[in-house]
């Protein structure tokens, strides 16, 4: 019991942490060009793989142990040979996530009345995606500011038509935004080289 307590406290703690990280703002300074501001970008993604975490364990204790493989969810790879075609890949997985988990969110309303153990959980994941998706746009433009931003990806079509295969989907959309959320975690340390010489040539 001590054990399970001590594990609530600390992630709670990091959770506190990782919000202060994010949302904290030096008043003191003058404005600056933060569009490649690489540290608060990886600490809002590590804020939100540590959501989608919690989320991922809200959801399996609401709905049960869920494992094996799922049909119709996004990948967790990040494609492209470059810095800029690998942030490009992220927008665009960032908004389908989005929208997957809205999807998630619109089944657990629809089929099991929208437990409040789940529903801020998701909840919180959906805005800092958003948030999130701004941060890493940002970053895209600063590097190449002529780049178009990728085309917004269509949103999901599936046929779960029984609650296990909602419930399943639903594991698995959370499962690999976490991967996901990852691999981002890497990318945005290579892109500090590239962010370094773009901030350094302004």
């Amino acid at each position: 019991m001590m054990d399970y307590e001590h594990s609530g406290l600390l992630s709670h703690q990091v959770l506190v942490l990782l919000l202060l990280e994010v949302q904290w703002r030096p008043v003191f300074l003058a404005p600056t060009d933060t569009s490649c501001d690489l540290r608060s970008t990886k600490s809002l993604t590590e804020l939100v793989r540590h959501e989608a975490n919690e989320l991922l364990d809200k959801y399996t204790t609401f709905h049960g142990p869920i494992n094996g493989l799922v049909d119709g969810v996004p990948d967790s790879t990040i494609s492209g040979i470059n810095i800029s075609e690998k942030l490009q890949d992220i927008v665009n997985k960032n908004i389908l996530f989005y929208l997957h988990i809205s999807k998630v969110e619109e089944y657990q309303k629809a089929h099991w009345g929208n437990p409040e153990s789940v529903a801020k959980p998701l909840t919180d994941v959906k805005t800092r995606l958003d948030h999130h998706l701004s941060k890493i746009q940002a970053i895209l433009k600063h590097i190449i500011p002529e780049m178009p931003l990728p085309a917004t990806p269509a949103p999901p079509q599936l046929s779960n038509d029984h609650d296990y295969r909602r419930k399943k989907y639903g594991w698995g959309v959370i499962d690999k935004l976490k991967d996901w959320l990852t691999k981002v975690l890497q990318v945005l340390e290579e892109a500090k080289e590239v962010c370094d010489k773009e901030t350094a040539e302004i």
